[in-house]
């Protein structure tokens, strides 16, 4: 199966039907190919059991959650103690891997390893991932920057609603190659599912019937095609004008608040830098310190009416010169 990237063919390669199936949910947003050289090869396996992490001291570990180890030849592995184990291998532009079913079944976690296993090829190609929903309007995107549940897709489902068009519910790649005039910095599309929980959903009547009845206590987020629901939802790329840091506020009325370049960087960091990546840091700083210093960033605080969000932000984006 290959796709294209913005000019990077991708091949995704396994020998399950259900794995080639999600890669191409997941990623039918973007024009298949065939008979191309890839230039960057994912290939996956489901396996019994969760491989065992290598005996080498790791050189990141997150709690539980993952662990990784410096290997020979420019190799990486990605250990994930609960779903499996990815080696990225940057000399050959492929990353292999071994997951366990659960993988599949729990919630967001094959997307996100597959977004794990290519965001290292994809940074030395020149394209920068940043965790924010991305959207454009006009020929001016904004990025909505925040943790989960700060308000990143109800926001970003009310701009969509409103003629705005998607570059990506979760992560956009942001690329500062020349191609575009030295005030801007632009953000390209990367595909997936939209994912809301059910409170989000109800919000908005095109979307009520995918939230499941009765309601159900702690349900995970559902996920949809942003195309089927809203017309011709995808654009390419287009230059960051503004970034918004969301975060529910409990108010009558939302309320913005301009941050200086430094809280901007801050903001950004957490959200957008791979700490085991120590080769590509500098370059990924560089263009978060352009990014803040050509895009105007302001802490959103949300009110109740998400109907006022389109206008307050487009007047914002619209202004900057």
């Amino acid at each position: 199966m290959l796709m294209d990237l913005h000019g990077i063919v991708i091949a995704f390669e396994s020998p399950d039907t259900l794995l080639l199936k999600r890669w191409a949910e997941s990623f039918a947003s973007r024009p298949r190919l065939s008979e191309r050289h890839a230039g960057i090869t994912f290939a996956l396996r489901l396996v019994p059991s969760v491989p065992p992490a290598p005996q080498t001291e790791p050189i990141y570990a997150q709690a539980d959650l993952l662990s990784v180890h410096a290997a020979p030849d420019r190799c990486t592995i990605l250990h994930f103690p609960r779903f499996g184990q990815l080696s990225v291998d940057l000399g050959a532009g492929r990353t292999s891997g071994d997951i366990v079913a659960e993988a599949l079944s729990t919630y967001g976690v094959l997307e996100d390893l597959c977004a794990m296993g290519l965001t290292a090829h994809l940074r030395r190609r020149g394209f920068f991932p940043i965790h924010a929903f991305a959207a454009a309007l006009e020929g001016r995107a904004l990025l909505l920057v925040g943790a989960i549940g700060s308000g990143k897709t109800t926001t970003g489902i009310s701009l969509l609603r409103s003629g705005w068009k998607l570059l990506s519910n979760d992560s956009p790649l942001l690329q500062d190659d020349g191609r575009t005039t030295t005030d801007v910095l632009c953000a390209y599309a990367y595909p997936g599912l939209v994912s809301a929980y059910m409170d989000t959903l109800r919000r908005f009547p095109e979307l009520a019937g995918l939230a499941p009845t009765p309601a159900i206590a702690g349900a995970p987020k559902v996920s949809f095609a942003a195309e089927s629901v809203y017309p011709e939802a995808w654009i390419e790329s287009a230059p960051v004008s503004a970034i918004f840091f969301p975060r529910v506020a409990h108010r009558g009325a939302h309320a913005l608040a301009r941050l200086s370049e430094a809280d901007a960087l801050r903001g950004l960091l957490p959200h957008a830098i791979d700490r085991w990546d120590a080769e590509m840091i500098p370059a990924h700083l560089r263009l978060l310190r352009s990014l803040v210093g050509r895009a105007p960033a302001y802490a959103l605080d949300l009110g109740e009416a998400v109907e006022g969000l389109p206008g307050l932000l487009n007047a914002v984006v619209s202004s900057v010169p």
